[in-house]
């Protein structure tokens, strides 16, 4: 009983960001019988889930990397890195998907060099409901002032024509 206490008092926590309307709760737990470490974080905006990022790790190299984005409880799509390297044989691999009929529209933007710069969950009259930016790889939610800013300037846009 004592370990399984410890266990869980090492492995969850949870915390608010106060700069931004994101809460994130993460935890992370060993997976066997590879030997290799899974932390999940779970972005939370407005009560709801908008990002779960999956990262499985060994000897501090990262094997694979999930990142789910949602939007109102849905699902909308998934963003996935595979170090096949690591795990196998073959090189790496990056996957791009949209959740089979969401209802919103799931982009990615992609540099020069085909690395995320970032990603956005629109409606289908391209109203953006939400917005997230990529360090590394690694997604991060914008904060709601700065998608407010991006449809007020679209609706300019719109309306001055």
């Amino acid at each position: 009983m004592k370990t399984i206490i410890v266990f869980i008092l090492s492995c969850l926590s949870a915390f608010a960001a106060d700069t931004n309307d994101i809460r994130v709760v993460t935890w992370t737990y060993k997976i066997m019988p590879e030997n290799s470490l899974a932390t999940v974080q779970d972005y939370i905006r407005g009560g709801q889930t908008n990002l779960v990022c999956d990262t499985h790790t060994k000897d501090g190299v990262v094997l694979m990397r999930n990142q789910s984005f949602y939007h109102n409880g849905t699902e909308v799509g998934s963003y996935i890195y595979q170090n096949i390297h690591q795990i196998g044989n073959g090189p790496d691999a990056t996957m791009i998907g949209s959740a089979p009929s969401a209802p919103y529209y799931f982009s990615v933007a992609l540099d020069v060099s085909n690395q995320p710069i970032s990603a956005h969950i629109m409606s289908t009259n391209f109203v953006m409901l939400d917005s997230f930016r990529c360090t590394n790889g690694v997604f991060y939610p914008e904060d709601s002032s700065l998608i407010r800013e991006s449809n007020a300037r679209l609706s300019k846009v719109v309306h001055s024509h």
